[in-house]
């Protein structure tokens, strides 16, 4: 009867662990629920009422340990309580880079790479080709949050 009452509990913990810890159908999910039927199975093994037993047992076990698991408290321990409001890359514009202005290239181009323009690092992207590193460049125009450059021919 000891081994029916391990199996059971610790198959209760093992979907839990599934549940809370580790979400989707992995090891500890399929090892907890043959460790429930298993020690079911020996119960019934023993006697038809011990196996009816067990398995309203193992039903409140389980229903009790998802009770207490899923509780809001438990979850706001576990939770991020501060949000992220920061962005990737604002607008060049107000970063007061205009069309027109020059820079230079501090990645290669190829065509997409990362230049420096009044002193402010912006992701860029090349019109023509590939622009080589240290490169002069002026920027035509914007697109979302990348700036639009060409190399200055010398």
């Amino acid at each position: 009867m000891t081994t029916v009452i391990v199996l059971i509990v610790l198959g209760v913990l093992l979907l839990v662990a599934e549940i809370v810890v580790l979400p989707g159908i992995g090891f500890a999910g399929i090892a907890g629920g043959v460790s429930v039927i298993v020690g079911i199975i020996i119960a019934y093994n023993i006697n038809a009422m011990t196996g009816h037993i067990t398995v309203f047992s193992a039903m409140i076990l389980c229903i009790v340990a998802m009770y207490f698991s899923l509780r809001a408290k438990t979850w706001q321990r576990l939770s991020l309580n501060k949000s992220i409001d920061s962005k990737v890359d604002v607008s060049p514009s107000i970063k007061n880079i205009q069309p027109g202005d020059e820079g230079i290239a501090i990645t290669r181009l190829s065509p997409v790479g990362k230049v420096r323009i009044k002193n402010v690092d912006l992701e860029a992207r090349s019109v023509l080709g590939f622009i080589e590193h240290n490169a002069r460049i002026v920027v035509l125009k914007f697109e979302d949050s990348k700036v639009i450059v060409e190399k200055i021919e010398n």
